[in-house]
């Protein structure tokens, strides 16, 4: 699955989910195993820094009252 920006939050944090479950699994091969490791490694990144955003809008909601 490649990433979409259509995909809400929640959303893209179930498919990390999923896709570490999957890996946990041990039952896929290599070359599967390293594309979701990849496309899980893009969602935590992406993950992030909405939260990094979300969290610099509250403080700043925050110190302009």
């Amino acid at each position: 699955m490649a990433e979409d920006k259509t995909l809400s939050f929640e959303e893209r944090l179930a498919r990390l989910n999923e896709i570490v479950g999957k890996i946990e699994g041990n039952t896929l091969p290599l070359k599967e195993s390293m594309e979701l490791y990849a496309e899980g490694k893009k969602l935590i990144e992406d993950l992030q820094k909405e939260l990094q955003e979300a969290e610099k809008k509250v403080r700043e909601s925050q110190e302009s009252k």
